[in-house]
């Protein structure tokens, strides 16, 4: 049996930029610069082999400084209900990303 190559790359890069997203999560509250040296390299590999980023890994990210968003540590969240949305702010930045809901 022959496996399509394409499908089997996929499956690795996803699964490889799950465990880097996992290593900045924990990188995140010691050591930031490392943290986004992951994000960097996941962003890198992505775009090399092809592949979308999941959407909890984008959406889990700075698009302008490449750190992770974690609420209360590295980002502030809040509620714009009026306009249907989540507004996570950047610490590092000061850059809003808006989430939808």
């Amino acid at each position: 049996m022959q496996v399509n190559k394409r499908i089997l790359t996929s499956e690795i890069v996803k699964e490889r930029i799950d465990v880097l997203f996992g290593l900045a999560k924990e990188c995140a509250a010691t050591d930031g610069e490392l943290s986004r040296e992951y994000v960097r390299h996941m962003k890198k590999i992505s775009t090399h082999c092809r592949t979308k980023l999941p959407k909890a890994v984008k959406n889990g990210i700075c698009k302008k400084c490449d750190s992770v968003l974690i609420p209360g540590l590295s980002a502030l969240v809040r509620v714009a209900s009026s306009k249907r949305y989540v507004v996570y702010e950047c610490l590092a930045c000061r850059t809003e990303k808006h989430l939808h809901y």
